[in-house]
């Protein structure tokens, strides 16, 4: 069973996770930030640290600190997540960034897109950094493209743009489970795992 090391010293956010990783991991509390490094410095198997933010004195300097872990990987959590200031980190090494009263279910969704080697974002924050630093005016054709139906094309230009599932539902008038298929074949066909690495490659 996979090992969660929870860092929060909000009795509130401990309980959340804990009930919502139960039966699935075997987790390890921790709330104070000098007990986690003696933890990695004694553990160096490959781990997940859920960080809440609000727990630490300086989060740039904790995950300055933390990087030279490379075996365990980051996921960055606040209970009033801001897209602005989220986005600042994303070069500190983190592998994701939400909400930290994320629903159960996607909780344990980001653990698994994790495991697997990806990032997961919460969606405004996707949006954000599409809109702010990577969509142009001129977008490049990638080669993928041709593999794509029309219909698939549309939708790989809106999400490209930086629009969300919902604002793809009221523009297609399509059903949001139609939207979710296309994405899906349109990530596949691409190569990619999610949207900022698909509008990367209009680039």
């Amino acid at each position: 069973m996979k090992k969660i090391i929870l860092f929060t010293n909000m009795s509130s956010i401990q309980k959340h996770w804990q009930n919502a990783l139960d039966t699935n991991y075997n987790t390890i509390l921790i709330e104070k930030f000098k007990d986690l490094i003696k933890y990695l410095d004694t553990n160096d198997n490959s781990t997940i640290i859920l960080l809440d933010e609000m727990s630490t004195s300086n989060i740039e300097n904790t995950l300055l600190k933390l990087k030279s872990y490379s075996f365990a990987k980051v996921l960055l959590f606040n209970a009033v997540p801001d897209v602005h200031h989220a986005s600042t980190l994303l070069s500190k090494g983190i592998k994701g960034y939400e909400n930290s009263f994320i629903h159960k279910d996607n909780l344990l969704k980001m653990l698994i897109s994790v495991e697997n080697g990806n990032s997961w974002l919460f969606a405004q924050l996707t949006n954000y950094i599409i809109n702010k630093y990577v969509q142009n005016n001129s977008k490049n054709e990638p080669e993928f493209i041709k593999l794509l139906t029309e219909k698939e094309k549309d939708i790989a230009l809106m999400l490209a743009d930086g629009l969300s599932n919902k604002e793809i539902v009221e523009k297609e008038k399509i059903a949001l489970s139609t939207v979710k298929g296309h994405i899906s074949r349109i990530f596949e066909k691409a190569g990619v795992n999610d949207r900022v690495s698909l509008a990367l490659k209009f680039k």
